[in-house]
């Protein structure tokens, strides 16, 4: 009939049976449910899929996850070689620093909040959770050492944005913040693109710091980032985008594809082959966050038509 393929299987719907198989066991079996645990258990089997293949794999990293505890998941993800490429956010990038120092955070209730008692009692608000003020001040204070030491060992008038992640990484191991994300990607090899830094505590950082060094030139971070990606773009063995929310992120790593593609000087489309997106937008508002990988994002050959792409709205 009709649409029959459009269809297929709903007949033979696996049940979502409990079982002694762990996380990975009842992600697979979210395939065989609905909404949004269905598009969950889709996005495990692809990220299996990306991992077992030869692309490469970015990752992009916003909203605010270091707040909310998930810097040592992205740290155990770089570490087992399942990214190879990261491209986050500046507070994603810097904000692990205050739990590496020991710096806690405490849950409220965000309907039942009091923000001007908040403000008087120095706290800082995530939304249903919060930081000292003085803590967090204290954290950008620490990361201006970073600048002067930078200033110090950097004989170059500049520095691109992705070495500047790597030294900063390397300077925060010798701290002994190695669980943090720059110092693991710096451990790892692993390239951490921060495209929007002075969106973040760094910018306090360098505003507060005795010497700044170098001046940290973005544009050249997309040059690197276009190379990286055209030797791996099909027809090579392709390359595969996984995105924790969108943002300046999610856009970074969406345009390499339409750059590769003029770079290379035909018409022909150089889209990534996967594509995974966990997110709160929605498509309708028509920003580039909630664009859709298996939709909108296909007309400018971002994504391709054939890809295996998913979007998850968590």
């Amino acid at each position: 009939m009709g649409g029959e393929a459009s269809i297929r299987g709903l007949d033979v719907r696996v049940p979502m049976r409990l079982g002694t198989d762990g996380v990975d066991g009842l992600l697979e079996r979210m395939r065989g449910s609905a909404f949004q645990g269905r598009r969950l258990g889709e996005a495990f089997d692809i990220w299996k899929r990306m991992i077992d293949g030869d692309c490469l794999i970015a990752v992009g990293l916003a909203g605010s996850m270091a707040s909310a505890g998930m810097d040592p998941l992205v740290a155990w993800l770089v570490e087992r070689g399942y990214v190879d490429v990261v491209v986050s956010t500046s507070a994603n990038a810097t904000e692990d620093v205050l739990e590496q120092r020991g710096v806690p955070f405490y849950q409220v209730d965000p309907d039942h909040v009091d923000d001007e008692d908040l403000w008087k009692r120095r706290l800082y608000r995530f939304y249903d959770h919060v930081v000292s003020a003085e803590a967090y001040d204290d954290m950008e204070y620490f990361l201006a050492g970073f600048f002067e030491h930078l200033a110090a060992t950097w004989s170059g008038s500049t520095i691109p944005g992705v070495r500047f992640m790597h030294e900063l990484g390397r300077w925060l191991d010798a701290q002994g913040l190695g669980g943090t994300i720059a110092a693991t990607c710096f451990r790892h090899g692993v390239p951490l693109f921060v495209p929007a830094a002075p969106d973040g505590p760094l910018s306090e950082s360098y505003r507060v710091a005795r010497e700044r060094g170098p001046v940290v030139d973005f544009f050249k971070d997309y040059e690197i980032a276009l190379a990286i990606m055209n030797r791996f773009m099909t027809p090579g063995p392709g390359t595969a985008a996984i995105f924790f929310g969108g943002g300046v992120p999610k856009d970074f790593i969406q345009i390499t594809a339409t750059s590769v593609q003029a770079i290379r000087g035909h018409a022909d489309a150089c889209p990534h082959v996967a594509a995974i997106q966990i997110t709160t937008d929605n498509t309708v508002f028509g920003g580039l966050g909630g664009a859709g990988v298996s939709t909108e994002c296909i007309s400018w050959g971002k994504e391709s038509p054939a890809g295996l792409n998913v979007m998850v709205f968590a």
